[in-house]
């Protein structure tokens, strides 16, 4: 909470050196980043340009269950959002989830980053969060059975 925005991927790194950032989630759901591969990003090196702050496809991360990562997109072309899932818990996954069965691919960029201002810590969320979270569990559940019907031909499941 306590320290500057990083301005670019080596801030940031070495904010993680201090122990002053980490990977979003990393308390709460550890899993859900994981697929990301933050060590693989830390330790790349840019791999056209001389600029190290300039963005490239570094690695594809082929989407697995229960990935969350943050992304970019085309507002037109990805799925929507799904308004079912109301409050916490699976919101991001779901859509994320269908981009995959729809045949969206997901490159993790050499030095782009997003960053969210203090820590997501255990026992700090509000009261009805378990309760939200697991009504959005069993909605999830019967979202990806929607999807193999929505997506007939797709070869992709949300697992």
């Amino acid at each position: 909470e306590d320290v500057s925005l990083p301005l670019n991927k080596a801030d940031l790194i070495a904010l993680v050196k201090e122990n002053k950032a980490r990977p979003f989630y990393a308390e709460l759901c550890a899993k859900c980043q994981n697929q990301t591969d933050y060590q693989a990003w830390q330790n790349l090196v840019n791999l056209n340009s001389s600029s190290r702050n300039e963005l490239e496809a570094a690695y594809e991360v082929l989407w697995r269950d229960p990935w969350e990562p943050f992304y970019i997109s085309v507002t037109a072309t990805v799925p929507r959002y799904d308004q079912r899932f109301l409050q916490y818990g699976f919101n991001r996954i779901s859509q994320v989830c269908e981009a995959h069965v729809s045949g969206f691919r997901f490159v993790v960029l050499s030095s782009g980053f997003v960053v969210h201002r203090g820590l997501k810590r255990d026992g700090e969320l509000h009261s009805s969060k378990q309760r939200e979270q697991q009504h959005n569990r069993m909605l999830f559940r019967r979202f990806k059975q929607d999807l193999k019907f929505k997506y007939p031909h797709s070869s992709r499941r949300c697992y």
